[in-house]
């Protein structure tokens, strides 16, 4: 041992611990700024779509840059923030920047759900006026029946024909009054709503898309289908759904290859983002060669002739295997919205709109009314 000691040196209780202890240290605070750099990135990738001096891809970019700051003291130029040449970061603005960014969301959040809560409580209280205006109108028929009634009991031909008047004109003083009433209403919830309809939009832009055509995936559709119905039956505006299925999808397949068909489903994408531009349609991939559209506040006959233009531009298509040849054509399933749908029930009727078509020839679109 003493050999062995002359060799190595004296020995020391304490270096290996605080040896230890370095070590320790150093992979906590190496740790911490990982964890804390992954935390901004996050945040930009995560963030809510506020109102603000920059959009969401400059505060993306804004946060990586925080993040290159917090891993090595990197410049942050959309803060002036110049890079260290010790390597030390301001942590100051680091937190005052996170602090900010999470105060706003949380204000943001808060105003937004405060506005749906006051649609709400504008949308109960509509119905509420409704019902005690309907229960005014039975009370005044109600009285003007009974006015009939004795003036019939008297026998007197004159008073039976001054009654049945009054009645006449009660009722018809009634009604256009809650008629006036329920159109005020409407009016005012249709503005409200109107006012919220940006924040659906925004939120429709944070929905999935499909990677191979850039349409909306199912999830994004059954969403936005749900979202439709509300919206028809509280603002009254006709929607139209279409179903489209690319006929022979599986002869390209087979005789040209997957990559074929994969180069058709992606054409078929571009050509429907083209006919549907509006910020509030929906174009998504509803499954395999399928896709669906969603086109709200549009009428079946305006509908027609964007169908009838899309389906002009998808026999254009041509696939890089076979350039000269025709091989994609479309079948389209269309129907309107009624108040009685559920999405179960519309979706069937457009299916059912779209085996007719296909069934009639293909490369053509078939109309189903509700209720047929």
């Amino acid at each position: 041992m003493k050999r062995l000691s002359k060799l190595l040196g004296p020995a020391s209780r304490t270096a290996p611990a605080e040896s230890l202890r370095n070590l320790q240290t150093g992979s906590i605070t190496d740790g911490a700024i990982d964890t804390l750099s992954s935390v901004m990135r996050i945040l930009g990738d995560e963030s809510f779509p506020l109102d603000g001096d920059y959009d969401e891809d400059e505060f993306a970019i804004t946060c990586a840059e925080f993040a290159r700051h917090i891993e090595n003291g990197a410049g942050v130029p959309s803060f002036d923030i110049h890079p260290a040449s010790d390597g030390s970061r301001s942590w100051g603005r680091v937190r005052r920047f996170f602090a900010d960014r999470r105060q706003a969301e949380n204000r943001f959040v808060t105003e937004r759900l405060g506005d749906y809560r006051d649609v709400v409580e504008d949308l109960v209280g509509g119905l509420r006026n409704i019902v005690q205006r309907d229960q005014q109108t039975e009370g005044t028929i109600s009285e003007s029946l009974e006015s009939i009634k004795a003036a019939v009991e008297t026998g007197d031909i004159k008073n039976i024909k001054s009654s049945l008047a009054n009645t006449v004109q009660r009722v018809e003083e009634t009604f256009s009054e809650q008629r006036r009433e329920y159109e005020q209403r409407l009016e005012e919830l249709n503005e409200r709503m109107s006012c919220l309809r940006k924040d659906l939009v925004d939120a429709r832009e944070e929905m999935q898309r499909d990677s191979l055509t850039n349409a909306y995936n199912r999830g994004a559709f059954d969403t936005a289908i749900r979202r439709s119905l509300s919206m028809q039956l509280v603002l009254r505006q006709p929607v139209v759904l279409l179903m489209i299925d690319l006929d022979n999808f599986k002869q390209v397949n087979d005789g040209y290859g997957h990559a074929a068909g994969d180069d058709a489903l992606r054409q078929l994408g571009d050509t429907l983002a083209r006919n549907f531009i509006r910020k509030h349609d929906i174009v998504a991939r509803y499954g395999g060669d399928e896709f669906a559209v969603i086109l709200p506040d549009t009428s079946t006959v305006n509908a027609r002739k964007l169908i009838e233009r899309f389906l002009e531009q998808a026999a254009e298509i041509r696939i890089g295997a076979a350039p000269e040849e025709a091989l994609v054509t479309c079948s389209v399933g269309y129907t309107e919205v009624c108040d009685e749908d559920n999405v179960e029930l519309l979706v069937e009727r457009a299916d059912k709109a779209l085996y007719e078509a296909k069934s009639s020839g293909r490369n053509r679109a078939v109309y189903l009314a509700p209720h047929s």
